[in-house]
């Protein structure tokens, strides 16, 4: 019985011992998420691209993940994202903070060369993140401007472009609300 006992005894600790260790990992730590408002794009060009819109929300959504933040998505602001409506919004949801998207000026035309059977298009972009973070009462803005003109192709456009000039503002973002894990957002 003595021999028995203790190969229980092992048993149970070896069965034990495991889960206890993985309770401690940090990813079993309760966080103290931090909850963000993302309002839809707001298209204020007259370009109302849905696709364009939903890959910039979903670009800014990356920067946001569970569980060091909460995000709740919201309609687009019908007002310009001052730090009034900012505030209000951050209230009435009963969150930390506002991030949003504009979209001010989209310009994308296809330009045929005279000399060659080329198009080309032309794009011009400007994007405005607007942020506020209640807990610091920190509110900001950031600006992107890109212009191109490239081949018509897959790779030309608005889309490629915008997703750009939104990791340039991403990375402005980073030092009021700081990515979980440091490298590419997807």
């Amino acid at each position: 019985m003595n021999n028995f006992s203790r190969f229980l005894t092992t048993l149970l600790i070896l069965l034990v011992l495991p889960l206890i260790m993985l309770s401690y990992l940090p990813s079993a730590q309760a966080y103290d998420s931090t909850k963000i408002i993302l309002p839809g794009v707001s298209d204020r060009s007259g370009y109302n691209n849905p696709a364009l819109n939903a890959a910039l929300q979903n670009k800014l959504r990356s920067q946001f993940r569970f569980p060091k933040y909460e995000t709740s998505l919201t309609a687009p602001l019908t007002v310009a994202p001052d730090r009034t409506s900012l505030e209000k919004i951050t209230a009435d949801q009963s969150a930390d903070g506002a991030v949003v998207v504009e979209v001010n000026f989209l310009q994308n035309r296809m330009i045929t060369s005279l000399f060659d059977d080329e198009s080309y298009e032309e794009t011009n972009l400007t994007l405005t993140l607007t942020y506020f973070d209640k807990k610091a009462g920190q509110y900001g803005s950031f600006k992107a401007n890109r212009s191109v003109t490239l081949l018509s192709s897959v790779d030309s456009g608005p889309l490629p472009l915008a997703v750009e000039a939104l990791e340039e503002l991403l990375n402005r973002l980073d030092a009021v609300f700081p990515r979980q894990f440091p490298g590419p957002r997807y």
